[in-house]
């Protein structure tokens, strides 16, 4: 079992092989370092059958947009509160345009929704109405 699961599974298993990466400076870029790195390692594992790979491929693609989130430095924002507060009129507000549903009708966000606000030299910066 542990030849075919990816080696960030395994407390006592030997490092990845690759460059290790410089130190970060703080416990937070600790953890984002870290989790990048399970990323890669999952996406690069050559022990997982290539038909475990295709049937796991819409996960496999969210794997990747986390890690080019990672890599990109993008931050989201998340609003969060009680049915018919205002968050998706806050969040079309900060955008300047419509974007996410509104309505005088409680519960018109039936799923969160995810529209980019700004881009800037360390990443996106996206809203996400819940």
């Amino acid at each position: 079992m542990r030849e075919i699961l990816p080696a960030w599974l395994w407390p006592n298993s030997e490092p990845p092989k690759s460059a290790p990466e410089p130190v970060p400076a703080s416990a937070g870029d600790a953890h984002l370092a870290l989790a990048a790195e399970n990323l890669r390692e999952l996406l690069t594992d050559t022990h997982i059958p290539d038909e475990i790979r295709q049937e796991l491929e819409a996960d496999y693609r969210q794997v990747e947009a986390m890690c080019d989130k990672l890599t990109r430095g993008d931050l989201h924002i998340g609003a969060f509160g009680k049915v018919s507060t205002g968050k998706s009129s806050l969040l079309n507000a900060l955008i300047g345009e419509q974007r996410f549903a509104v309505s005088p009708l409680h519960g018109e966000t039936k799923h969160p929704a995810i529209e980019n606000w700004q881009d800037v030299p360390a990443g996106g910066l996206h809203l996400i109405d819940t």
